[in-house]
């Protein structure tokens, strides 16, 4: 009697090595194995979980050579054909491993091989023989919640609740045996009640929905282009509204800053059903409980930054990426994706619609509009009656200034709190300053490991580094004199709270950075209070300036927007107007006129009054125009290979071969040249940019270059990566 071959299991699993490997089922293994399942593989002398991209009859491989899977560790598959489809995409478009980036798409628990724990909830059922007359008279409630499951039938602990029964007396029936407990698994609800806004929508708002509706379905992706204040949030629970009744599920993608308590409290007042909600908060067990609720349908709503792109989904109607623009979309390490672009993917391949939004688009999507790739809303007025807020220029130069705050802004933020209203004072610099000078022999404090200054953090008592965390006492006197005239230079948030305090001390003042929210539940205590002030002053970094709407909010003060004026990437004048535009489009948001205020240094800067006289759109449609002589992205394409070694002779060297692997390709090679950071965490960092005029020379030249690293880089001393559309190149 002769047998079938056995099938052979082609698996992808996390290691560097850009292939996938060839497995036989574990031995006596003889059920079929689903594609997207994880397995238990011998690998290197470990045992790694991989997951199943294919099944085929044989291998390249020769039998005696195969070796075979430990176990399989699931039934059904953890990742659905889009999800491989999506990250075998995502190898090749950013050349990354195909095993890591299949390991991204996982939960974290299910990456360490844990078991996928089934999802069952608490039910309560009357007792067979269970008769209300056997509970004393004064057990009203006990006799109401018996009759409910004896009409009603079997109900979740959450439904009982809803109906106003305890968990108490759901135990005092059972300890009666008047009520039995059981599991089972919760039911896929598809009609969700919509609970009808509050808020009418304008002309504008009414026409995009509109369209929306009549749209035939199937893939589109649309480009939301709304001034701050416009109601672009109204737009994206009416448009989720429609897909919800479609039967279908939303996935809504927000940048960290962005996920507020406010913005979910919004979404669960308006939607009666479960929502997966994914941020970097979660514990590895509640994010696979939620993941859990997507993949099985009981959650009809994703809401998450980044990474929540990957939640398996059954019936996917609608993409929403939120502030589109955001950089936090970028992962900066490992598989370096673009959530927004991997977002059009997905919704490619799931063939349904995708939003993008924002009131400052990046370049690259107002390309895509200009060109039809994308078809572009407007909203170009606030909602209600809100007016946008006037912009004053406060020139610095020969100013007193107050811990950074020049004269005529202080009668500014005096003026706010006169009228009971809030001022918010934006400086994207954590601590108390930004340098620590001797001023007799003028030693500066600098970190150790970096080319970086450490920052003052006063109240911790410390020096700190902002790019590798090292941390060390404030000194009594300078290392180098021993001079005890030690001097702050500068100001970033702490300094200005500090400020604030003396300046106003009869008002409460809120500083919002990392520094102040690292505790659980502290930014959303902070938020809390600062709704339930009237006049007050809010200080912070982008974490306060973005994704959060401030009724109160009249004042707005730019502390410095010379920080952001500078600097080296071609990208850093478009994150100029798109931090300027934010940051002053949080006042004013409701019925009462708003203001802000840019203090400068240079306040005939042309491209800050280009911005301030003719808006974002107008300012990002000339760098556009710019950006097309440069021949830049979008009219061309990038990488930047990154190297970095502890001896900055052998990373140039390294660059250098590699640019040699490469020459004579059609793509311009710039480098090596040194990251503008040069030495972080005592490693040098050198990079090298590519450049071609269509993606698939820059896939050729990338490729070729990946393909003669092998011999070149030195793995035991070296960390090196590719970044495919890199966003920052520091």
């Amino acid at each position: 009697m002769t047998h079938p071959p056995p099938q052979i299991l082609e698996v992808a699993i996390p290691s560097p090595l850009r292939r996938r490997f060839d497995y036989l089922p574990p031995a006596g293994c003889d059920d079929p194995i689903a594609i997207g399942s994880r397995v238990q593989v011998p690998f290197a002398g470990q045992t790694l979980v991989g997951v199943v991209m294919a099944c085929k009859p044989g291998s390249e491989v020769p039998a005696p050579q195969l070796k075979s899977a430990i176990a399989v560790l699931d039934r059904l598959p953890v990742l659905d054909s889009q999800l491989i489809e999506l990250m075998a995409w995502a190898s090749d478009y950013y050349q990354h491993p195909i095993g890591e980036c299949i390991s991204t798409a996982l939960p974290n628990t299910l990456r360490k091989g844990l078991p996928v724990p089934t999802l069952e909830i608490t039910c309560w059922r009357a007792a067979s023989l269970a008769d209300t007359q056997t509970l004393p008279a004064r057990a009203t409630r006990q006799q109401q919640l018996l009759q409910h499951l004896q009409q009603h039938g079997p109900a979740s602990e959450h439904q009982l609740r809803q109906q106003g029964f305890s968990l108490r007396q759901l135990q005092q029936l059972h300890d009666r045996q008047l009520a039995e407990r059981f599991t089972a698994s919760p039911p896929v609800i598809r009609e969700v009640t919509v609970q009808p806004g509050n808020i009418r929508l304008n002309d504008e708002q009414q026409a995009i929905c509109d369209e929306f509706r009549q749209h035939p379905g199937g893939f589109a992706t649309f480009l939301l282009e709304g001034i701050t204040g416009s109601g672009k949030t109204e737009v994206y629970l009416q448009l989720i509204a429609h897909t919800l009744a479609q039967g279908r599920q939303a996935l809504v993608l927000v940048p960290e800053i962005g996920l507020t308590p406010q913005t979910i409290e919004r979404f669960r007042q308006r939607f009666d059903c479960p929502l997966a909600i994914f941020h970097s908060s979660l514990s590895d067990r509640q994010r696979l409980q939620h993941w859990q609720q997507a993949r099985s349908g009981q959650a009809r709503i994703i809401i998450g930054t980044r990474s929540a792109l990957f939640t398996a989904t059954t019936e996917l109607g609608l993409i929403i990426v939120d502030e589109e623009h955001d950089l936090s979309y970028k992962q900066q390490d490992g598989l370096r994706y673009s959530a927004r672009d991997m977002a059009c993917m997905r919704a490619k391949l799931a063939d349904v619609p995708v939003v993008l939004a924002s009131a400052t688009p990046t370049l690259e999507s107002l390309h895509n509009a200009q060109t039809g790739k994308y078809r572009r809303w407007q909203l170009t007025r606030r909602a209600g009656d809100a007016a946008p807020p006037a912009i004053d220029i406060i020139d610095m130069r020969r100013q007193p200034l107050h811990d950074g705050i020049a004269e005529p802004a202080l009668q500014s933020l005096q003026e706010c709190l006169d009228k009971g209203e809030q001022a918010l004072l934006f400086i994207n610099r954590r601590g108390f300053a930004p340098s620590l000078i001797c001023h007799d022999c003028g030693w500066i404090a600098q970190c150790p490991a970096c080319d970086a200054r450490f920052t003052v953090h006063q109240q911790a008592g410390q020096l700190r580094c902002h790019h590798c965390n090292t941390s060390q006492p404030i000194p009594r006197h300078c290392p180098e004199c021993h001079s005890l005239s030690l001097i702050r230079t500068g100001v970033g948030t702490e300094r200005i709270e500090q400020g604030l305090r003396s300046l106003f001390p009869d008002y409460p003042v809120f500083r919002i950075d990392r520094d102040t929210t690292a505790r659980k539940g502290a930014m959303q205590a902070m938020l809390a209070q600062i709704h339930q002030q009237q006049a007050a002053l809010l200080v912070g970094t982008q974490m306060l300036a973005k994704g959060h709407h401030f009724p109160n909010v009249t004042r707005v003060l730019i502390v410095d927007a010379d920080q952001s004026l500078g600097g080296t990437d071609f990208r850093a004048i478009e994150r100029f107007g798109q931090l300027i535009t934010q940051v002053t489009g949080r006042a004013g948001r409701a019925d009462k006129p708003g203001r802000a205020l840019i203090q400068t240094h240079f306040p005939d800067h042309p491209q800050l009054a280009r911005l301030v006289n003719r808006g974002y759109h107008s300012f990002a449609l000339d760098l556009l125009a710019e950006r097309r002589l440069l021949q830049l992205p979008p009219f061309s394409y990038q990488a930047l290979v990154r190297l970095e070694d502890k001896d900055p002779q052998l990373a140039t060297q390294t660059l250098q071969k590699l640019r040699q692997a490469v020459a004579g390709l059609p793509c311009l090679v710039i480098g090596p040249f040194p990251a503008s950071l040069q030495r972080r965490a005592w490693y040098y960092r050198y990079q090298l940019l590519l450049q071609a005029g269509s993606r698939q020379q820059l896939k050729q030249a990338v490729a070729t270059l990946i393909n003669a690293a092998d011999g070149i880089v030195r793995p035991h001393r070296q960390r090196w990566s590719v970044d495919i559309d890199p966003q920052d190149m520091s």
